[in-house]
């Protein structure tokens, strides 16, 4: 930490010892009613889009709002949970756990002996069911489920005055609420005035909070860009107060300095975490979107970043929309919606592509998402060819036959570890890759699991092991300091690249192991030839002493593998096979759902794991050592 954040941090205390002492006079502060501006009359188009929904599509939006309206709730590990009634707002519900009820900043939200998995309290007052409601409401027009977010709104005011609890404490969460209220407030027809008149001071509070403590410094991640666009979106919607004005400028300013700050040139975000390149590409849509539709235009560099954002998703997706979980990932979405990850990725990078536009159904993720404008509207720069290599990013696609039946698909991880300086949400996978075959998922990159509830699954699924690499002596590449710290990092390089009509290779490196007594460096080549679908992975360890080698394999969930011969392993997804040979030094050992070693898991929701195979060859080696795997579609 530096002295400028040293300042910075001390400065925010200052600010804490401040608001607590005049919540009252903050709480009070009246808003200025001016003449309504006629830009959500230029959102008309929304309802029209709506109405374009599929009917398949508003069934299970009305399906989800009706168990909701019932108050059972399904996110992460809760399924269908039954919350009560009244909500208990400052309940983690995964464990029954209920936060304390004082001033936010006296509260430590990591200690799960105190406030239960604060992942999950949040996650519920994000509010993000209420555009269900609104959705469900402007289809059925069912007063239902206006009364019931009229009812969930009141509550929620009620059980949590202005930084009492833990709800206050993250500026990050005040935002998704902001943008969840912008929302429903537009679905509902225009800012809401009778809605505005009832949460005027709420809405106050909440861009107050933001200003005084938006995430500055090592802390400037994702949560930075969520925190800029719900004040931005907030200060459009309700312009109102003696800030807004100031709240605007500051927050769109952040946002066209972060997209460039956390995004490299070739559309990687620098956290090097899919899913949350996912989520801040939602939130930089959300807000770029708006400025279009008011005339507020972000500037055209903007835009550019974007769309490369955009292509780098649908570059590293298989034909049917599954991509790496590379990084962390907490299932966060900026518009929630009951869709599966794939369908969520395919409707997102649909966005930049005219092409895929549907003629007669809304998509309606990207219309919630560009408040009612279609993606032809919005200023996205040109798509290109879906590209192969990511230089800025470190990442490469190896394929075969894309987009066909029988298209075989590699992406290889020779990315940095994450965002400097605390690179909080990478994870410490050099050189891994994830390999699809015929649009089925083989191997995988397991995701994430927790953040809190455990510190030794933390552990796992953010280390070596859960990886598609090679681990040496037991010890991960990268040196942990914390959760969401790594203390020494692995310096991962893309060393070449070559292709021809036949085969297209890659060659990447590390020197995560050069911290070991006697110093390793592992280099790893990636071969893709085209004709046979065969992957051949070379790996070389340049060393001089004695060292255990443990070769990972991850296989997805809905993958059955079999030894069929020593050193040789056969799996199965659905109607598709391929088979995996390593080396002959190599003792091969298959795990499924092990505890003792954690082995065999995978991760697609947060909260949630499952039991899958993972294959793991161990080896000892004296001095330079250099062994190949071969895979093959069968």
């Amino acid at each position: 930490m530096g002295p400028a954040e040293v300042v910075s941090r001390v400065a925010d205390v200052g600010r804490h010892v401040a608001l607590r002492a005049s919540l009252t006079a903050i709480g009070q502060q009246q808003c200025r009613r001016l003449e309504d501006s006629d830009w959500p009359r230029r959102a008309r188009n929304l309802r029209d889009q709506l109405a374009r929904v599929s009917a398949r599509e508003r069934e299970r939006v009305i399906s989800a709002s009706d168990r909701w309206l019932q108050h059972h709730a399904t996110f992460f590990s809760l399924h269908d949970f039954p919350l009560g009634d009244p909500i208990d707002w400052h309940r983690d519900y995964s464990s029954d756990m209920v936060g304390p009820i004082k001033y936010s900043g006296l509260i430590n939200t990591r200690v799960r002996e105190h406030v239960g998995d604060i992942k999950y309290t949040w996650e519920l007052n994000r509010l993000q069911h209420l555009v269900l409601f609104a959705l469900a409401g402007a289809w059925t027009q069912n007063g239902d489920y206006w009364k019931e977010i009229e009812a969930q709104l009141i509550s929620w005011k009620q059980s949590n005055p202005f930084m009492m609890g833990v709800n206050w404490k993250s500026p990050l969460e005040a935002a998704i609420r902001l943008i969840t209220w912008a929302q429903v407030a537009l679905i509902q027809g225009g800012k809401g005035g009778e809605w505005f008149d009832r949460a005027s001071k709420t809405i106050y509070q909440h861009q107050y909070l933001i200003s005084k403590f938006y995430s500055k410094h090592s802390s400037a991640n994702n949560h930075l860009i969520g925190e800029m666009a719900g004040l931005y979106i907030a200060s459009v919607f309700w312009p109102y107060y003696r800030e807004s004005t100031l709240w605007r400028a500051l927050a769109r300013r952040k946002l066209v300095a972060e997209i460039v700050r956390q995004v490299e040139a070739d559309g990687v975000g620098k956290e090097r975490a899919t899913e949350y390149q996912v989520f801040v590409i939602e939130l930089f849509l959300l807000a770029g979107a708006l400025g279009h539709l008011i005339g507020d235009p972000f500037p055209q560099e903007y835009w550019a970043r974007l769309t490369r954002m955009l292509e780098f998703l649908s570059s590293i997706s298989n034909r049917s929309g599954d991509l790496p979980m590379f990084g962390d990932g907490d299932s966060g979405q900026a518009v929630w919606l009951p869709e599966t990850t794939p369908e969520r990725i395919q409707r997102l990078t649909g966005i930049s592509r005219d092409h895929e536009t549907d003629a007669v159904n809304a998509n309606l993720r990207s219309t919630l998402l560009l408040w009612g404008q279609s993606p032809q509207d919005i200023p996205l720069c040109s798509p290109s060819q879906k590209l192969e290599a990511f230089p800025d990013g470190g990442y490469y696609v190896l394929v075969a036959d894309r987009g066909g039946e029988n298209e075989m698909m590699a992406v290889f991880d020779t990315a940095q570890l994450g965002l400097p300086p605390l690179n909080a949400h990478g994870h410490a996978d050099a050189l891994s890759f994830w390999l699809s075959y015929g649009g089925e998922e083989f191997l995988i990159d397991p995701g994430t699991f927790t953040y809190y509830c455990s510190a030794e699954w933390r552990s796992y699924f953010r280390g070596t092991g859960a990886h598609n690499t090679v681990r040496i002596d037991g010890q991960d590449q990268s040196v942990s300091g914390g959760i969401f710290l790594w203390r020494e990092t692995a310096d991962c390089r893309l060393e070449q690249v070559e292709g021809t009509d036949d085969f297209v290779e890659a060659v990447g490196s590390h020197d995560g192991y050069r911290r070991l007594a006697d110093p390793v460096i592992h280099t790893r080549k990636l071969q893709l030839f085209k004709k046979s679908r065969t992957l051949v992975i070379t790996d070389r360890l340049e060393c001089e002493g004695a060292h255990d080698i443990e070769l990972f394999f991850h296989f997805s969930e809905t993958c059955q593998v079999r030894q069929v011969a020593p050193g040789s392993f056969e799996a199965l997804n659905r109607n598709k096979r391929i088979s995996i040979r390593v080396d002959s030094r190599f003792k091969p050992e298959l795990y499924r759902g092990c505890e003792k070693p954690i082995s065999g898991w995978v991760s697609r929701t947060f909260g949630i794991k499952e039991p899958s195979f993972t294959l793991v060859a161990r080896a000892k080696i004296s001095g330079s050592a250099e062994f190949v795997t071969e895979i093959a579609a069968l």
